[in-house]
């Protein structure tokens, strides 16, 4: 993830070069756009509830490169705001023979018992995105906007029938950057797009999360092929404490449409 970030940031620190010339309108002249976006996500990472660190991996055998799919209403007025509203249900399901004892919420799960697992993420995000530069380059910006994660989760064992869940719904503040950048002036026919956001929350951990793609445009529909990752590190503090430190990343194609 750290790499992933100073790529983009450095893609961000060069579409700012490139846009600071340019005030016109340019190939971004839409005042509406939907996206929708197929996400290959894998999954890595511990969740610590209750009990001891469970890895989603070697404890809870996650399936890997899953279906998630993604969408995106994009509002311009103003001319340099756009109102952003997103959504990604995201689904992680499990089935694996554990090799040693885990304990969940207070239940003791032992060697050679088959652990059945699922948890939903339904994260809604809603932004005011303002352009800084725009032009027949494209365009440059900054994000302030707030999440919701609506967090479920089960374990359960078999053949024993022991089942636990929990579920915690909750906000978060989100700040960040977007760029995207069109390699010929004036024409939307190879486009580099890129994303960043997150919240810093001191000693209880961090969320980010940033993606990056490139496409091009044919009149009002694009397509693209990219790259999204998210890191999700959220505890209590303490001695023990309980918290999660998830990542979900993989390949993302995306089609758009805009007028």
């Amino acid at each position: 993830m750290k790499n992933f970030l100073y790529a983009l940031g450095g893609l961000l620190f060069l579409s700012a070069q490139l846009f600071a010339a340019s005030g016109a309108e340019g190939p971004e002249d839409y005042r509406i756009e939907l996206t929708g976006a197929l996400w290959r996500m894998n999954t890595n990472g511990t969740i610590h509830a209750d009990g001891t660190p469970t890895n989603l991996l070697t404890d809870l055998g996650v399936d890997q490169r899953q279906r998630i799919y993604d969408g995106r209403l994009t509002l311009k007025f103003k001319r340099k705001y756009r109102f952003v509203l997103e959504g990604t249900p995201i689904s992680i399901h499990g089935l694996n023979t554990i090799n040693r004892s885990v304990t969940y919420f207070g239940q003791q799960y032992s060697v050679d018992e088959t652990l059945k697992s699922s948890a939903q993420i339904n994260y809604i995000y809603a932004g005011i995105h303002r352009d800084w530069f725009r032009g027949r380059m494209g365009r440059f910006g900054s994000s302030l906007g707030a999440a919701y994660l609506g967090l479920a989760g089960s374990l359960q064992a078999e053949p024993g029938g022991i089942n636990k869940q929990g579920s915690t719904p909750f906000g978060l503040p989100f700040a960040g950057v977007d760029f995207r950048l069109y390699f010929i002036p004036n024409k939307r026919w190879i486009a580099l797009e890129g994303a960043a956001r997150g919240l810093p929350a001191g000693a209880y951990g961090h969320w980010v999360e940033g993606s990056a793609g490139v496409g091009g445009w044919i009149g009002p529909v694009g397509l693209q092929l990219g790259y999204r990752e998210m890191l999700i590190n959220f505890h209590e503090t303490g001695s023990d404490p309980n918290g999660l430190n998830l990542r979900f990343y993989g390949p993302m194609a995306s089609v758009f449409f805009n007028w």
